[in-house]
């Protein structure tokens, strides 16, 4: 019997007609139906089969390029008739090629079913298929349909044709659940995964394409609410059990595929970065892609999610309000959000337990948000895979707890201990506890495990330890945050309705911080609590007055029953309305207790304040002396004695800062004296430190000094004169060394006792009591320059001269040269001696000064020799003065032996004349340096020129031009040429410009930046070369030689080259002064005509020329003088002897 081969359906033979009416595709059927053995291997293969399918593919792409330019000829109205697609050619309609479209795809269908039937294990066959029928059946909002749906005009005269375009010609085809073709292509995935189950990419695909096609209802359908339609829980339950399958399909080490896109549809947004491990491109699922596209949204988009706050993937203020907007669009009941999450978390990634708590937080679980908080923080190791810190955990725990507390207390979370347990660490008595109180997160989870902590081994032993030494630097890194969990713990009670325990948290943590940002936290944080009190008492007051108003008009309206209810109640009415008056009394009772806290408050805060700095350093002593002030400005004055009597056992010496800690006892002594009235109390304050035992050990000596000082003061104000001199001489006595310390040992050498001992020795005491006080500070060598002065001082006072004296030579043995306090004291010594003397002791006063300038240095001698000086001008001789001031210009240092030379030249011509300061100024040119050189030059010109000396004037100028820049001293060559035409010719004024100019090369060899360095000098305008040669030649009454053709320059010189010389020139001078000498002889007495006719003989240079009959010359100048004019000689020239002559 022979079988019958089943008929083939209808519909398949209409698609393979179909296939086969396209020549490209005809070949490859000709090729797997040929008759010969080659068929077979064609037949299994896989590559074969996928260029069939591709060929089918770029006929469906060339049609739907067709239907897109026919839909562009006929807006553009182009003639368009028919085309040729895969050897076919088919009229230019979109309904016809729509139709080819739709019969097409069914035939690759056929043909993928076909190959897979024969190949059923292949991979890419299957993945193929399944994702050409996904991309056939994806959502009509994909963004191709969209793309394509746009491309379709709107026509007028073919609207019938257009409107079932844009329904048929969709491509992607969209279709709803309940779709036939909807349930073959989940019939298809089933069937791949009877043998594809291991492949994640097949789970994906499978999990995208039932995700993306069943379209969520927003309507009634958010966080927090009920599924409006069965249908839809159903859908929600499809998907959630493919996600299992798929879990329980794949090893797990591909699981992270599967749950980063389980996360996704769960929270309708992409899960965090870090949750998933990425291995190898492409990791990311389709629905993480979807995700990106649209805006961080898998349900809804971007624009919706304005509403709660706009998607920035990287603005982390927003996460909170972005992943609240990504939950109330999804279809996703909170619960199963929560169970999944849950999943993942405890059974699979840990890390997660943060996404996990911001998730039930949002969704309004906020006890399991608190609790998976709290293990979060307990566990050291836990690092956040979104970024978070643990002081941004701590913060997020104490919001939740703050804002939720009886949902927090349901969960069991205790949620103060927690805050104390960190704040305010318990010393660690027991081996076990880490000693920071973390044991208060253990609560929750038990403690059963009594008999194994003793069977623990090392290892165990070792972890622990690394776990306390973790939660010791927690503890440390939660100092920042003290003040904002004081804060979220007090506001946690008061949303629990505990306002009075509000209140003493408030107070707790005020009084046990250590910030002032922490406690300017929690003060702001009280303030406004007192405030909003206030607030609702008065609203609530308001609210009472208006309903008594309301009450008034009701009550005026029934009167008259009113009136006959009181009748009837009697004594119960009165006492309703003495109940409510009561009522009112005490509402305004409670407004002003709290008023009144609410001021008492604020005027406590300096306090408050003071009190955190003092615990972050109680030995900060100007705190305290601070928290004193504050103390007494609010007049309480026992208070501030008990804040410093607590501040002296507070600061330690060694530690004091910001003020000595003497000031805390002077402080307390002087509130006892000046608010108290009380100098027993005061004096026994001061006893309890200035003693050999003192209750206080002050580190320096200084310290111990200011409260005798203090003392002291006080006994004088109390006018005990007697007990206060006493106790000066008993804070510098000496102390036996059994019973004495560092600090006590050195007030015998301070200064500032010392000062006011001797004051008040020299106001109170003996003059031989301020001796021996005086005596033994220079004994303990303890005394300063000015200690020996006033001693000095003190003595001439009381008429004990050389005393005083004695007192000066201890000083100087003391403090001797080069001491600063030298100078002082031979200055005062010098005066003191010289003023008690006034000249008898000439002989005592020249060893003083001798003695003074031997150990000088020369910076600080130039006072000691003009002192000196002056001393022998007005006790001496005039030969030891200006020896004094000759030795003064070699011992004083350079930079003033200019003005020392200046004086010696003032006196030598005050005492000896004018003429005898020549060999000094010739000495102080040699000495001195260039710039002081060409100075002295230049008033030694000035000098000679006033004695009509013109050649050695002139001399003196060209000695000193080689000193003085033209550039740097033109005030020196403008002397010179004024000189020059007053006194010069043609030849002078020519060669004093042959030396200028000669100098001044000389000069810009030596520097060439000396015009830069000279060209802030001031210029002098002086005359031009032919302006001096017009006003010298009309001087000497000769022709202007500037007229003349064959002149250029001065006249022709007048004096003979013979008394070029200056030899010549001095012998002349000689003779000048032999004639003029003698006619101011003339006319004096004869006895002084004798002595000067002596004189004249005696200095007569030219007898011995005369003798050798060289008279020629001689009679010549006589001659020559007898016809000159004559006047009387300055006195200036014969110096202070002359005025004595005169005198007499």
């Amino acid at each position: 019997m022979g079988t019958t081969t089943p008929p083939i359906a209808p519909q398949t033979l209409s698609l393979m007609t179909e296939i086969i009416s396209y020549p490209v595709l005809l070949q490859h059927e000709e090729a797997f139906t040929a008759k010969n053995g080659s068929n077979n291997n064609i037949l299994y293969d896989v590559s074969s089969w996928l260029f069939y399918l591709a060929e089918i593919d770029s006929l469906l792409e060339q049609m739907n390029d067709t239907i897109a330019a026919v839909s562009k000829s006929k807006k553009n109205k182009g003639p368009i008739s028919s085309t040729t697609i895969g050897g076919k050619s088919m009229p230019l309609q979109i309904a016809g090629i729509q139709k080819s479209i739709e019969m097409l795809q069914k035939g690759r269908n056929l043909i993928s079913e076909r190959a897979l039937s024969l190949l059923p294990g292949s991979y890419k066959l299957w993945k193929n298929y399944l994702d050409f029928r996904s991309n056939t059946y994806i959502k009509s909002t994909s963004s191709t349909f969209m793309q394509l749906q746009n491309n379709v005009p709107n026509h007028d005269d073919d609207s019938d044709e257009v409107d079932k375009t844009q329904i048929d010609s969709s491509y992607p085809i969209s279709s709803s659940s309940k779709a036939s073709k909807f349930k073959s292509t989940i019939s298809a995935y089933e069937r791949s995964l009877v043998r594809m189950n291991k492949y994640p990419r097949v789970w994906l695909s499978y999990i995208h394409f039932v995700v993306t096609n069943y379209p969520p209802s927003y309507e009634g359908t958010t966080a927090g609410s009920t599924i409006g339609a069965t249908s839809t829980l159903g859908e929600i339950t499809t998907i959630r059990r493919l996600f299992n399958r798929a879990l329980l399909a794949l090893p797990a080490t591909q699981h992270d595929l599967i749950w980063n896109e389980y996360l996704c549809w769960v929270l309708n947004s992409i899960p965090p970065q870090g949750l998933t491990v990425g291995r190898g491109k492409n990791v990311e699922g389709p629905l993480v892609r979807t995700c990106k596209k649209n805006g961080g949204f898998l349900y809804g988009s971007a624009q919706t999610a304005n509403d709660g706050g706009e998607y920035d993937g990287d603005d982390d203020d927003d996460d909170k309000n972005t992943s609240e907007t990504h939950l109330k669009q999804s279809i996703v009941p909170p619960e199963t959000v929560i169970r999944v999450l849950r999943r993942y978390a405890h059974y699979y990634n840990p890390t997660a337990r943060e996404l996990l708590a911001n998730t039930a937080n949002s969704l309004g679980k906020y006890g399991e948000a608190a609790t998976l908080y709290c293990e979060i923080l307990n566990d050291v190791d836990f690092l956040s895979v979104e970024g978070t810190t643990r002081h941004e955990l701590w913060m997020k725990l104490a919001n939740v707890c703050t804002e939720h507390p009886e949902d927090i207390s349901d969960a069991g979370v205790n949620f103060e201990g927690i805050v104390r347990a960190v704040l305010k660490p318990s010393d660690s008595s027991n081996g076990g506890s880490s000693g920071f109180g973390w044991d208060v997160f253990e609560e929750r989870k038990g403690s059963t495990n009594g008999d194994d902590e003793n069977n623990e081994d090392d290892e165990e032993k070792q972890k622990q330890k690394k776990i306390v030494e973790q939660q010791n630097q927690l503890q440390a890194s939660l100092g920042e945050m003290e003040g904002t969990l004081w804060t979220k713990l007090a506001q946690f009670h008061i949303r629990m309705g505990e306002f009075e325990l509000a209140r003493s948290i408030y107070e707790e943590a005020m009084e046990s911080v250590m910030r002032v940002r922490d406690f300017s936290l929690i003060f702001d944080g009280y303030i406004k609590f007192e405030e909003g009190v206030i607030e609702a008492m008065m609203e609530m007051m308001d609210e009472d007055e208006e309903d008594s108003a309301e009450g008034k008009d009701d009550q005026e309206k029934t009167k008259e029953d009113v009136e006959d209810l009181d009748i009837l109640l009697g004594d119960a009415s009165i006492k309703q309305n003495q109940g409510n008056d009561e009522e009112d009394e005490n509402t305004s009772a409670d407004i002003e207790l709290a008023l009144a806290r609410a001021e008492s408050l604020m005027s406590r805060r300096p306090l408050l304040l003071n009190y955190v700095l003092l615990r972050q350093n109680p030995h900060n002593v100007g705190e305290w002396l601070r928290r004193a002030e504050l103390y007494l400005q609010s007049n309480q004055t026992l208070q501030a004695i008990s804040s410093l009597e607590e501040s002296v056992k507070a600061v330690h010496s060694r530690q004091a800062i910001n003020g000595s800690p003497a000031e805390l006892f002077k402080t307390m002594a002087s509130i006892y004296e000046e608010k108290l009235s009380d100098v027993n109390k005061a004096r026994s304050v001061y006893e309890r430190v200035c003693c050999l035992k003192p209750e206080f050990n002050f580190r320096e000596s200084d310290d111990l000094a200011q409260c005798y000082t203090a003392w002291v003061e006080m006994e004088l104000r109390a006018e005990r004169w007697d007990d206060a001199l006493s106790i000066a001489r008993r804070s510098v006595a000496h102390v036996p060394a059994s019973s004495s310390t560092k600090v006590t040992k050195g007030l015998s050498k301070s200064m500032r006792l010392w000062n006011l001992l001797l004051d008040l020795e020299e106001s109170l005491g003996t003059m031989q009591t301020t001796k021996d006080a005086y005596n033994r500070l220079l004994e303990l060598k303890v005394a300063t320059p000015p200690h020996v002065i006033n001693f000095a001082s003190y003595l001439i006072e009381k008429k004990y001269f050389e005393e005083s004296f004695t007192a000066y030579e201890r000083g100087l043995d003391m403090f001797s040269f080069p001491h600063p306090g030298a100078k002082a004291l031979w200055k005062d010594y010098l005066s003191a001696f010289q003023k008690r003397y006034s000249g008898t002791k000439i002989h005592r006063m020249r060893e003083l000064f001798d003695r003074c300038l031997e150990s000088c240095p020369p910076a600080d001698s130039s006072h000691f020799f003009i002192a000196y000086g002056k001393f022998e001008e007005d006790f001496g001789l005039t030969k030891r003065a200006l020896g004094v001031y000759e030795r003064m210009c070699t011992v004083v240092p350079a930079e003033e032996k200019f003005t020392s030379y200046q004086l010696y030249i003032a006196k030598t011509i005050k005492y000896l004349g004018i003429t005898a300061t020549r060999p000094i100024y010739e000495s102080a040119i040699s000495a001195l340096e260039d710039n002081s050189a060409a100075q002295i030059c230049r008033d030694y010109a000035k000098m000679e020129a006033s004695l009509q000396e013109i050649d050695r004037a002139r001399t003196a100028f060209t000695y000193g031009a080689q000193l003085a820049d033209p550039r740097r001293n033109p005030e020196y060559w403008g002397e010179w040429h004024a000189f020059e035409v007053s006194h010069g010719n043609e030849e002078t004024f020519r060669e004093m410009l042959r030396v200028k100019r000669g100098v001044q090369a000389a000069f810009s060899t030596v520097n060439y930046n000396a015009a830069e360095m000279g060209a802030g000098a001031p210029q002098q305008e002086n005359l031009t070369n032919e302006e001096a040669m017009r006003m010298i030649a009309a001087r000497e009454g000769v022709d202007d030689p500037t007229s003349k053709e064959s002149t250029v320059g001065f006249v022709q010189a007048k004096r003979s080259a013979e008394i070029k010389d200056l030899d010549e020139v001095e012998r002349r001078a000689a003779k000048l002064r032999k004639v003029t000498s003698t006619f101011v002889a003339a006319t004096a007495s004869k006895e002084e005509n004798k002595s000067a006719d002596d004189y004249d003989e005696e200095i007569d240079i030219d007898d011995e020329d005369d003798a050798g009959g060289e008279t020629s010359e001689d009679d010549g100048v006589d001659a020559n003088v007898q016809h000159i004019k004559t006047k009387a000689v300055p006195s200036a020239v014969f110096g202070g002897l002359k005025a004595q002559e005169t005198t007499q």
